[in-house]
């Protein structure tokens, strides 16, 4: 902590001898204070997919804080900027130890700093339109149901003909090579490219390319745990279907094409987001031992997709959405197919009870992908947002969420079973600026949990029908600058 003060008061320095350096000097800051008021299924609420429901209540309730600051020294033409930003948490009260999201007990703090970002962006000289490079750990975002997250690499982004351009190489994973066995081990690359276009007034559209490929083949990999399972082989389970999950065990070589956009027309707006996945996930000892069954050692060929649409109107103060998205899914653990779209990195809160909807999102929530397991998901949801005063602004939403393909798994009994439907959620907030830069807000959810659910639950409970609700309540008091 010492070291990270340090750090601050020289960048603070700097800002202040900025000026006669023709730089400015800008602070920035999120102090995010959340609170789980209660679940009654905390067993529920373990992140990536890696919850269980069991008989009767598993109650829980903390608070925590995560802060976020970052520092921007830019020159008074914006040609060149530099972007640090720290992250503190979460840090939940009373939590012993050293590491991130611990600290919070008796006598202080454990160590949980964490570089965000830190990147430096600048103009091309001598170059008369906007053509930017930016360089380091920054915000990628590439779809936010496919990638949205802080990674480090190479943006460039520029304009022609009235369309807006953007290419970019990110490294998702690096390993170095120390002899000839171990060239390009657990480095995983990602080619991104972006068209803009300014077809008409209100409407905003662009298509993006995708392109990730890395060689993660590792002897030493955990699969040599499992019988007959040959070294070097990635162990891939539904549960970890995603590729910050995967990607440094597997070989890949895939694309993801897509098209996305919004059009606005008088009190309505619409919202959408095509995307086609195609290629190769080699290497693979696919473990589905869990729910079907199935285990193979293959290499898989990925063919998937995801499309979503919001449909709305702003009606005064309110405003009144219908959003539905449908990620496909697997049907077959026992061909070499893999049908479920992945997505890379993300956050989805769309759910409370399901998704990172819980203002707590550090360790409350079931998955941050928009899909479960390798089955895919559609959703449906009918959402109301009202604005009663400039300070208060409430909600609520109705939820009927499926898997796209079954869940099949084996009950208590010894039994075959499968199901997809995943059940009603309602959810409701508000909010109220206590201060034009303080929030204060609380949310709530309850899901109506329906059949596939079942898949999920413990011991006898997994008789082929569901047997628990998730109920999950939180708030947050944030203050942004």
């Amino acid at each position: 902590m010492k070291r990270t003060l340090q750090v601050l008061l020289l960048l603070i320095t700097l800002g202040f001898v900025g000026s006669a350096m023709a730089v400015d000097f800008a602070v920035h800051g999120d102090m995010n204070n959340r609170a789980l008021i209660y679940t009654n299924h905390n067993d529920w609420l373990d992140p990536d997919q890696q919850g269980k429901i069991s008989d009767g209540t598993v109650k829980d309730e903390y608070a925590e804080l995560k802060y976020r600051f970052w520092f921007e020294a830019a020159s008074n033409d914006q040609n060149l900027k530099g972007v640090y930003a720290i992250e503190i948490g979460g840090i939940r009260f009373g939590r012993s130890g050293s590491g991130k999201g611990q600290g919070g007990s008796f006598s202080g703090d454990g160590v949980n700093l964490e570089t965000r970002w830190a990147y430096t962006d600048f103009q091309i000289p001598a170059v008369e339109r906007s053509a930017r490079f930016r360089v380091g750990l920054m915000p990628v975002k590439v779809n936010s149901y496919l990638w949205q997250e802080t990674a480090a690499g190479v943006n460039f982004s520029s304009d022609v003909w009235d369309i807006d351009y953007q290419l970019a190489w990110i490294r998702g994973y690096e390993d170095l090579a120390r002899d000839r066995d171990t060239d390009d081990i657990r480095d995983l690359d990602f080619f991104h490219g972006r068209l803009n276009p300014e077809l008409m007034d209100d409407l905003d559209t662009g298509f993006f390319v995708l392109y990730g490929t890395g060689d993660a083949t590792d002897p030493q990999d955990l699969s040599n745990d499992f019988p007959g399972v040959p070294p070097g082989v990635g162990r891939v389970t539904p549960r970890d279907y995603q590729i910050k999950v995967i990607g440094d065990t597997i070989e890949s070589d895939f694309w993801t094409i897509g098209l996305d956009g919004g059009y606005k027309f008088g009190d309505f707006f619409l919202k959408w987001d095509l995307m086609y996945q195609s290629g190769d996930l080699e290497n693979i000892f696919f473990d589905d031992s869990e729910f079907s069954g199935s285990t193979r050692v293959d290499d898989f060929d990925l063919s998937a997709y995801l499309a979503h649409l919001d449909f709305g109107m702003n009606l005064r103060q309110a405003k009144l959405t219908y959003s539905f998205w449908y990620a496909s899914g697997d049907d077959d653990p026992d061909d070499s197919d893999f049908d479920a779209f992945i997505a890379i990195d993300l956050d989805r809160d769309d759910s409370i009870a399901l998704f990172e909807g819980l203002y707590s999102d550090d360790v409350t929530y079931f998955t941050e992908r928009p899909y479960v397991l390798d089955k895919g998901f559609v959703m449906n949801k009918l959402a109301l947002d009202y604005q009663f005063t400039d300070k208060f602004k409430a909600g609520c939403a109705l939820l009927y969420m499926l898997t796209a393909e079954d869940i099949e798994y084996t009950d208590f009994n010894g039994r075959s079973q499968a199901d997809d439907t995943i059940g009603f959620e309602i959810d409701g907030y508000f909010t109220y600026m206590l201060y034009k830069n303080l929030e204060l807000s609380v949310n709530a959810g309850y899901l109506f949990a329906d059949d596939a659910l079942d898949a999920f639950e413990e011991g006898d409970l997994r008789d082929g029908s569901s047997d628990e609700n998730i109920f999950g309540s939180s708030m947050r008091l944030r203050y942004k600058f």
